[in-house]
């Protein structure tokens, strides 16, 4: 086993082993002993100096192939400009020419009912939020949506205005807002 171990594998050393004395010791019988008596095969592994690497001239990982990326190429899941997707949330985002701040792509998504509002009202001031009038998130018409401040937000979640029936909605609002004027920040019914 000393002798052959530097120059065979332990399975190859194991085969060679069964074959001359007649036995049917496992490969790993076999790693076990070389172990138990501190026999080594010299073996470092580790790539010795001058050692050829196998990747020599090739570029990349493993050189081009058929499934490789062509230059120029567009990836089949790519959105075009203006096209419309929807979150998880339900909200709609529309795909614009604007840098994204994130990568430096030259388009970005951005809510559409948010972008709608900007093109005609301007950015939405600090503080304040856009809501939907009537609840439904997929209804983006200017005239739908509206700017309350995060005040009267809390006040609106609370007396839940996105479930409530539409002829309660106006009432609410008119809540929301006279409590955010007065400081009241308790839950109905308290």
């Amino acid at each position: 086993m000393r002798d052959k171990y530097p120059s065979m594998s332990c399975r190859e050393l194991a085969k060679a082993f069964n074959e001359r004395f007649g036995t049917t010791k496992s490969e790993m019988q076999i790693k076990s002993c070389t172990k138990r008596y501190r026999i080594t095969s010299g073996r470092t592994g580790r790539f010795e100096k001058g050692h050829e690497p196998w990747s020599l001239g090739k570029k990349g990982f493993m050189g081009a192939n058929k499934t490789s990326f062509k230059a120029g190429g567009i990836p089949h899941n790519k959105r075009r400009l203006w096209s419309e997707r929807i979150t998880r949330d339900g909200y709609i985002e529309i795909s614009i020419p604007e840098c994204n701040p994130y990568t430096g792509a030259p388009t970005r998504f951005k809510l559409k009912h948010k972008w709608l509002w900007e093109m005609e009202h301007g950015a939405v001031p600090k503080g304040s939020v856009l809501i939907f009038k009537d609840g439904n998130k997929l209804n983006c018409n200017n005239d739908n949506l509206l700017l309350v401040k995060r005040t009267e937000l809390l006040s609106l979640n609370l007396h839940k205005y996105s479930k409530a029936p539409s002829e309660l909605k106006p009432t609410i609002l008119a809540l929301a807002k006279l409590e955010s004027k007065a400081g009241i920040r308790t839950r109905p019914g308290r």
